[in-house]
């Protein structure tokens, strides 16, 4: 009976360390590119944050226009109580999780609502896709 005997062959060192490395390194990449993912999330948010505000603060000055003076303190109360936010609490912050500033602009009579986070995040990315109307007019 002739038997066959096979070689084992076993994985070296320097294989493990080389597959180690490029699996670090397609991470690596991964994750640098879902950073970014995650900061446009954050500005979308924002953007769409913003947007939904105005559109609720507009529409309560439309039918409340004595609370023309005291909106810019008064807006979470106005955002709880109004029919059009299903969670008031989760649009009174911004993507990143800061509170937005509402004033009224004494010239013109508009609600201005800013997040300082999203002005740095626009001034960081100047080519980016996530501006409002207002800032493109």
């Amino acid at each position: 009976m002739n038997q066959l005997k096979f070689k084992k062959r076993f994985i070296t060192l320097v294989e493990m360390m080389i597959v180690m490395f490029l699996i670090a390194m397609i991470t690596g990449v991964i994750a640098y590119n879902y950073t970014g993912s995650l900061e446009e999330g954050k500005a979308f948010k924002t953007k769409t944050g913003i947007e939904k505000i105005h559109t609720v603060l507009d529409l309560h000055l439309a039918t409340h226009p004595e609370d023309r003076a005291t909106i810019d303190t008064r807006w979470k109360d106005v955002l709880k109580q109004s029919q059009l936010v299903k969670n008031a609490s989760d649009l009174e912050k911004d993507g990143w999780g800061n509170d937005y500033s509402v004033s009224i602009n004494n010239e013109t009579g508009e609600i201005d609502i800013q997040s300082q986070k999203y002005k740095d995040y626009q001034a960081a990315k100047q080519g980016t896709m996530f501006k409002s109307n207002r800032e493109q007019r």
